[in-house]
């Protein structure tokens, strides 16, 4: 059966979702009046870890702890600033928690895709006001963020909504969008039209590249992964064939009416080696991270929070800064792995997603293989090492929801 409503803020029954409210707080006012770094997530490490024990699910920590001592001791001996490491231990020890907390979430709760709706609903409101506040200067700043994203396009606006960073509301909506893409591809879906716009404005008003070159990549692999989904439904060739058709003309007719729109300059920019954001995120964090981790241990890294230490020096002269850049961070999550774990670390990494990958058979379910394949690929180009958007995704694709995606009941015609 179709598991699906139409959109609507109420739920079947006349019931908002119990778990809407920690829902939006994570989505939508997780960082909002707080120091950046710092999350309502974090605040409610405590209260996370009284629910996992209440659970019943304290077999991950041993784990956590044998780990990261291992590190911890190795890079005691090599020498760390002590305040920086333990902030860094403590943050990295409540990223962990909210993971736990989340697996755990998706394993008892059944009415995933009612917070999906939802969310998806509030977002879109709060798209009015934010709308709105564009033209208002005194309040732009609540919504949007203002930078120079790459050459020729300085000061340009970009749609952050409550969070920090343009690039971390996009990647919040990855899982949202990826649901309904492939709800609408692959089954009978009511108001398509609607739906597509309200997921697809947010993320292009974001600007964040990454987000809007991974997801038509992802969904585009996926059906390169699985041949048979062209035959789930019988207009689906005529769909891709006649979108190729339009996306060209309308690529076409954007070059004569409009070439200088930011898209196409920021691609062209990309190709041209131009895209500092871009270049940075993709060459040059690798190259820093590979050379802050041999000043102490390529196999094991600087350490928790230790880049910024390590690094200073070496970013200013990298960058030629002539003044005090304040505080940097690298734009890769891989990268970061690498300079604070080395080596080793990015193996676990990667081992581990490849271990995950087969153990909870990721590839059975088209909805968990395309947020793999998305966030696979996004680590390389994106994020951070304490991102828990990032590993909200991970854990999507790594955990047993939405069984109407597995390839048995797509290819049978049985929504569950």
């Amino acid at each position: 059966m179709n598991t699906d409503h139409p959109i609507s803020l109420i739920s079947p029954g006349l019931r908002i979702n119990k778990f809407l409210p920690v829902a939006a707080l994570y989505f939508f006012v997780n960082s909002i009046f707080l120091p950046q770094g710092l999350l309502y997530t974090t605040l409610l490490t405590p209260f996370f870890i009284v629910w996992l024990y209440n659970q019943r699910f304290m077999k991950p920590f041993p784990w956590f702890f044998f780990i990261t001592i291992v590190y911890a001791c190795i890079h005691l001996i090599i020498g760390v600033e002590l305040t920086f490491y333990i902030i860094s231990y403590i943050l990295f020890f409540c990223v962990f928690v909210f993971c736990c907390t989340f697996y755990q979430f998706t394993r008892i709760c059944s009415s995933l895709r009612d917070i999906f709706r939802q969310l998806l609903i509030l977002n879109f409101l709060l798209l009015i006001p934010a709308v709105i506040a564009f033209f208002i200067p005194d309040v732009k700043g609540v919504f949007w963020m203002t930078t120079n994203v790459s050459s020729g396009l300085n000061q340009f606006s970009r749609l952050k909504m409550f969070t920090y960073e343009a690039s971390y509301y996009s990647m919040l909506l990855v899982p949202i969008a990826l649901y309904y893409y492939i709800k609408m591809l692959l089954f009978r879906f009511p108001n398509k039209g609607i739906v597509f716009f309200m997921i697809t404005l947010p993320i292009i008003l974001s600007f964040s590249f990454g987000t809007m070159l991974g997801l038509p990549l992802s969904l585009l692999l996926l059906f390169i992964s699985d041949i048979r989904l062209f035959s789930v439904k019988p207009a689906l060739r005529k769909f891709f064939l006649a979108a190729l058709i339009i996306f060209i003309l309308l690529t076409v007719l954007f070059i004569q009416i409009y070439p200088d729109n930011p898209l196409f300059l920021r691609i062209a920019n990309i190709f041209s080696g131009r895209d500092s954001s871009f270049r940075g995120r993709v060459f040059e964090s690798f190259y820093l991270a590979f050379k802050a981790a041999e000043e102490k241990s390529l196999l094991f890294g600087c350490g928790l929070g230790q880049f910024k230490v390590v690094a200073k020096e070496m970013v200013a002269a990298f960058y030629h800064f002539t003044q005090d850049y304040g505080t940097v961070r690298l734009p890769s999550s891989v990268s970061e792995t690498m300079v604070t774990f080395g080596i080793t670390g990015l193996v676990i990494r990667i081992g581990a997603q490849i271990y995950l990958f087969f153990r909870t058979k990721v590839h059975d379910n088209y909805y968990r293989l395309a947020l793999f394949i998305f966030i696979f690929i996004y680590q390389f180009t994106g994020s951070f090492l304490f991102n828990i958007a990032e590993f909200v995704i991970w854990i999507l694709a790594f955990a047993p929801v939405f069984g109407e995606f597995d390839k048995s009941n797509v290819h049978s015609k049985k929504e569950s």
